[in-house]
């Protein structure tokens, strides 16, 4: 109830306080623009009725809201007030920034002589609607800051304000660096314009490049420190979070550099196959891309580094080889991908090479420029990224076991398997319906072209499928050797109070479908203590009744058991556990069953954590935010396209 209650204070007193704000600015604009944007009675009505319906219902709100926090520190604490107090700030904050960059935009255009029309960023405003949107976000901002710095100083409890802040900062981070990448192409493309044109620059380029770069670059330095200082806490340092975004953003700089380069590729292979170009209309082809690659190549070069140093910052466990894999793993698919459209580009440039349907001039030199360039960036990436995995996966012992069980490795080849296996129905079934047509007396107008090009594709996508159907197929002959060999080294004891009960027999079965080559030994409490053979167990199972009031002698026991004891939680007279109460028998051996399971293979158990609703909405809000960010990075990449 008091959740219900604190999201409809906090959210109420967002809308109502940008309400207001806008309201106020629409305002000021009426009063001192004139007759540009903000003037008219409409304009002046329309900002006194968003006043007038705003601040009472925020007054209110807000008041009830600061009143909870007096008479509970719950409430200043609460993950609400702090998704409140960091977004308001966002919607000040960010449109101070964009005001800010809309004048300097304009301020630069002015200065080459240029029409503001030209410009990113607010071409239709004037200083004026710039500097008072300025001033009342900033007065907003201050206010909110302060109160912010008050929670603070009272030392927050809990996680919910130091995680709220650490999403704040990346997304301001994202958004510098939007602005500082944006920026420097801008730059770099109006430098090789010069090159291009020997001075005649699109100078409007420059303007709006140079502006990017005056606001971005800053914010992104006083960003970036502020989160470097942060690192020195552990839970910044190991956050989940940070991990996304360097993955995130290593992996868009490589793409913002493969794609251009690429391109580039392209227009250099053409030159090498005969085109006629000067060197004029060659630096107008590649001026784009090459602008492109720069900013991204040092993007991917930092953050590449980042990520590799903060996962080798991790303790050696399984953890950290996962997450180098995860990053070797989606660049291999990337260039498995390249190199299969390279390869079938390249195949049915040789179809109609040979059956002579086009001219060189005319298709088949862009069309082998096109293929060849694709193969130079994919077939190297995927050889680079995949060998590796294969090298790791092929070893002996516990490193090349987590290797070949590892999910991305299996999300890897059966995602590769599955495009092969639906590619090859697809490409079969077209191909017999050409075929069966012409038997039919009734042949395509362009038959033996389609019925190639059909037949080389339906030979590439069986490769592709029986290559990774045979690494999969090792895979699991190595895991079988591997696994079984490790289970019979980890022998399993489980107590029970009688022989027969539910509680035992579905242990066993459990056990037994999890992983049969498990050495699994009963032993009935009434027998007394277990023997020196069974007490040699890697692991005891002590049902819930056991657990809680156990026997002198097993208690002693189970003090000096040198191996891992797990309580399951079985119905227990007078006992209530906070976790698994209620689950039926069957459902808690299956549980303890893969427990099991996960020790005899070196892992860990997984820790069973706090599931919080708000920090999934939390989350959500952020990517809401930050993916618009980062797909602003990859609109920059599509646009090379066009």
């Amino acid at each position: 109830m008091r959740t219900i209650r604190r999201l409809y204070l906090y959210v109420v007193s967002f809308i109502s306080l940008e309400v207001v704000l806008w309201g106020l600015v629409g305002l000021a604009r009426s009063a001192f623009t004139g007759d540009q944007i903000g003037s008219g009675v409409s304009q002046l009505a329309s900002a006194l009725s968003l006043i007038i319906v705003g601040v009472p219902v925020f007054l209110l709100h807000w008041w009830l809201a600061q009143r909870n926090v007096q008479a509970d520190d719950e409430e200043r604490f609460a993950r609400l007030r702090a998704v409140f107090l960091y977004g308001a700030l966002l919607a000040t904050l960010i449109p101070i920034t964009q005001n800010t960059l809309a004048l300097i935009n304009r301020l630069w255009l002015q200065i080459f002589d240029l029409s503001t029309q030209l410009a990113i960023f607010g071409e239709t405003q004037t200083w004026a609607d710039n500097l008072i949107a300025i001033a009342m976000n900033g007065l907003i901002a201050a206010y909110i800051f302060s109160v912010l710095r008050q929670d603070w100083d009272a030392t927050p409890v809990g996680n919910s304000f130091p995680e709220t802040r650490r999403l704040y900062r990346y997304i301001w981070k994202l958004y510098g660096l939007a602005m500082m990448v944006g920026g420097l192409q801008q730059v770099l493309q109006y430098i090789l314009d010069i090159a291009d044109t020997f001075g005649g620059g699109v100078e409007e380029t420059l303007a709006n490049g140079l502006a990017l770069l005056i606001v971005g670059t800053p914010l992104w330095i006083f960003v970036w420190r502020l989160v470097q200082k942060s690192l020195a806490q552990p839970d910044e340092r190991q956050s989940v979070l940070r991990m996304v975004v360097l993955y995130g953003l290593s992996l868009i700089g490589i793409g913002g550099v493969l794609i251009p380069a690429g391109m580039v590729l392209d227009v250099i292979l053409l030159v090498v196959f005969g085109e006629s170009m000067t060197l004029s209309s060659f630096l107008s082809e590649v001026n784009e891309p090459l602008s492109a690659l720069i900013p991204f190549g040092g993007m991917w070069v930092y953050y590449g580094h980042t990520l590799k140093s903060a996962v080798s910052s991790l303790p050696a466990s399984p953890r950290r080889a996962g997450l180098r894999r995860v990053y070797f793993y989606i660049l291999a698919f990337v260039g498995l991908v390249s190199t299969f459209f390279g390869l079938n580009a390249l195949l049915s440039f040789m179809v109609d090479t040979l059956i002579q349907t086009v001219t060189w001039e005319e298709v088949l030199r862009s069309r082998l420029a096109a293929s060849l360039a694709t193969l130079l960036v994919g077939l190297p990436l995927w050889v680079l990224t995949w060998r590796p995995m294969i090298t790791e996966a092929s070893q002996e012992g516990e490193a090349g076991d987590h290797a070949r069980r590892s999910l991305v490795r299996k999300i890897y080849l059966y995602l590769a398997l599955f495009a092969g296996v639906m590619g090859i129905m697809v490409s079969a079934g077209a191909l017999i319906f050409q075929l069966l047509r012409a038997l039919l007396g009734d042949p395509a107008d362009n038959f033996q072209r389609a019925s190639l090009m059909l037949l080389e594709l339906l030979v590439l996508l069986i490769l592709l499928s029986v290559y990774h159907w045979t690494v999969l197929r090792a895979d699991g002959r190595m895991a079988e050797r591997s696994l079984a060999a490790r289970h019979a080294e980890f022998p399993v004891l489980v107590l029970i109070t009688e022989i027969g009960d539910d509680f035992s027999e579905s242990m066993i079965s459990a056990l037994q479908r999890e992983a049969a080559s498990l050495p699994v030994a009963v032993h009935p409490v009434a027998n007394g203590i277990p023997d020196e053979t069974l007490s040699e167990a890697r692991v005891v199972i002590v049902p819930g009744e056991l657990a809680a009031t156990p026997p002198e002698a097993i208690r002693l026991w189970l003090q000096g058991f040198s191996g891992i004891r797990l309580a399951i939680p079985t119905p227990t007279d007078g006992w209530f556990w906070v976790f698994g109460s209620g689950r039926a028998i069957p459902s808690l051996a299956r549980q303890t069953a893969k427990m099991v399971h996960q020790l005899a293979e070196g892992e860990d158990i997984p820790k069973i954590r706090e599931t919080s609703a708000w920090m999934i909405i939390l989350y959500v809000l952020g990517g809401l935010i930050g993916i618009p960010l980062v797909f602003s990075l990859l609109a920059m990449l599509a646009e090379l396209f066009y």
